[in-house]
């Protein structure tokens, strides 16, 4: 790669806008040899809108959309749970049994009859200005033949992983800021989940309770009657506007007010 880090890092800082941010990761891509990118927030499983930016065709894009192979890309699975760099020829696949094709080899299918002949995976998972958790994947498209793919991978991956934890962490930072994303979550009223404060009890509860445990677990966990970590469960609910214990937990994790 002939770009200097540095200098990709300046051009990452300087940028104040989404589409500069935009223009500089396809400037970095095609350095590289990938004909785009798509970059997608995929920190809440199932969310049927998440952030995207993407250089790729409209096309492809389309396709990727209606036939809602976010739900079934096989890459999106394997980062969830990594955060090393790796290529569409290495992941595991299931095999095809009879004439219904697999939503993972689909995917792959479709994305090959759009004329990408391979893929770079780059998971990585982060904060943003705020302290709240994400996790992204952005992967780079290849259109060349697979002898040039071997090499750029070989040589750029690491790179490619460096600049977009700073690419990813201001293209966040600028989103949230300029409220383009959308909200996660509402409150009780239907309005944007602000800044929650919960009880040293309150985040016990909620801990234990993501961690599988019951109200009566809980209680003997924490030496209390079991009717006061209802209480505690109660209030904590109430105050993140969720209408169950699992969405309690979820929004509490999800602003950072616990760990699991």
């Amino acid at each position: 790669m002939a770009t200097s880090l540095d200098e990709v890092i300046a051009k990452i800082e300087s940028a104040s806008t989404v589409e500069e941010l935009t223009a500089v990761l396809q400037w970095v891509a095609e350095a590289c040899g990938f004909a785009s990118y798509a970059f997608v927030d995929i920190s809440l499983a199932g969310d049927q809108a998440p952030l995207v930016v993407t250089t790729n065709r409209r096309d492809w894009d389309q396709t990727y959309r209606q036939e809602n192979f976010i739900e079934v890309d096989p890459a999106i699975g394997v980062a969830r749970r990594s955060n090393i760099p790796f290529s569409w020829s290495s992941l595991p696949l299931p095999e095809r049994k009879g004439r219904r094709i697999p939503g993972p080899l689909k995917t792959l299918f479709a994305a090959k009859d759009h004329g990408f002949t391979e893929g770079v995976v780059i998971p990585f998972h982060y904060v943003d200005h705020l302290g709240r958790p994400y996790s992204s994947v952005c992967t780079f498209f290849w259109t060349d033949p697979l002898s040039g793919f071997v090499n750029s991978f070989k040589v750029n991956r690491n790179w490619l992983h460096l600049v977009l934890i700073y690419w990813a962490q201001r293209t966040i930072d600028l989103v949230a800021k300029t409220q383009q994303l959308p909200h996660r979550f509402l409150d009780s009223d239907g309005q944007p989940l602000a800044a929650v404060s919960l009880t040293d009890r309150e985040r016990d509860v909620l801990s234990w309770a993501a961690r599988g445990k019951t109200a009566s677990e809980t209680a003997d966990i924490i030496n209390v009657a079991e009717s006061t970590v209802v209480v505690h469960l109660k209030h904590a609910m109430a105050k993140l506007g969720a209408a169950t214990k699992t969405e309690a937990c979820v929004r509490a994790v999800y602003l950072g007010l616990i760990n699991v």
